[in-house]
């Protein structure tokens, strides 16, 4: 149940009732010492289990080695000891991997307000894995993505997401330039939600729409221009203004279309080569990027 590998000090304790005379003396135990923690499937008594949280809680909020915390198939039982853990790991400025699966998809629990609480901290996470929690709903979520946060990799697959979560996550997209990847696979979403994601990557509709795309987020399990996993964004920028200039040089339309978008005076026409120019430019870009 309780496996320890000194070399790289890592602890994983799983499929076993804990007490809190137990976690009493294993917890204090770990602190400053191990970097990875991994509990799952832990069953905790109904009479123990808020003295347990708290010793949990409270061990995390000490445990300044810790880099990475598991926290996978542990039911929380109530929206107080979801509070608990939370708190703890956002007051611990060490843990910079965090998985929490399976743990808050009931109906006496928030996930949503969890997820949210954990994105809008302020602290810096490499990678978040919040999958299996029952997310459908995720207006907190989406705005707390929108904020810009500290968060490079988010995980929410198989959360009950929907279009409508779809599209809140799409406009947060568009004002988040820290993201670089996000997983959305196993959820409600159907090709109209899709679309919207699709379009805050990549809306070839004008220059500035292009502009003002996510160039630095990659979504998993989506075919969309520019959405290539290990591009820099400039790569990516670079790739659907490419594929936006070549289109409309294609079908001749590259002047009415500059005409449309930069007013139609006597300077528009002159920047139609240097359009022609930046086709050749990000071709070349591509081209490079295609063989590194």
């Amino acid at each position: 149940a309780i496996q320890v590998t000194t070399s790289d000090i890592e602890i994983a304790i799983e499929n076993i009732e804990l007490n809190p005379s137990a976690l009493g003396i294993l917890f204090p135990s770990m602190e400053g010492k191990a970097s990875d923690f991994w509990m799952g499937s832990i069953l905790f008594s109904a009479e123990n289990v808020a003295e347990c949280y708290e010793i949990i809680a409270a061990s995390i909020r000490n445990h300044h080695t810790l880099r990475w915390l598991a926290w996978v198939d542990n039911r929380i039982s109530s929206d107080k000891q979801a509070e608990l853990l939370i708190e703890s790991i956002i007051d611990n400025r060490s843990i910079n991997t965090l998985t929490l699966n399976n743990c808050f998809n009931q109906s006496y629990n928030n996930g949503c307000k969890a997820l949210a609480s954990l994105i809008s901290s302020g602290r810096h996470v490499n990678c978040l894995d919040f999958r299996e929690n029952g997310l459908a709903g995720i207006d907190d979520v989406a705005a707390a993505l929108a904020t810009n946060p500290q968060l490079e990799t988010l995980w929410i697959s198989d959360n009950d997401l929907n279009d409508r979560d779809a599209e809140l996550i799409a406009e947060a997209l568009k004002r988040n330039t820290i993201l670089q990847e996000l997983t959305l696979d196993d959820n409600s979403i159907t090709s109209t939600g899709f679309q919207k994601l699709r379009t805050a990557i990549y809306d070839p509709s004008s220059l500035n729409a292009v502009e003002s795309c996510n160039h630095t987020c990659y979504v998993d399990h989506m075919d969309v221009e520019g959405n290539d996993y290990g591009m820099t964004p400039r790569q990516r920028r670079n790739q659907k203004l490419y594929k936006l200039l070549s289109t409309r040089h294609l079908d001749g339309s590259n002047a009415r279309h500059l005409n449309g978008e930069l007013g139609e005076d006597k300077y528009t026409i002159k920047l139609v080569p240097k359009v022609l120019h930046c086709i050749k430019l990000y071709s070349s870009d591509k081209a490079t990027d295609s063989s590194s």
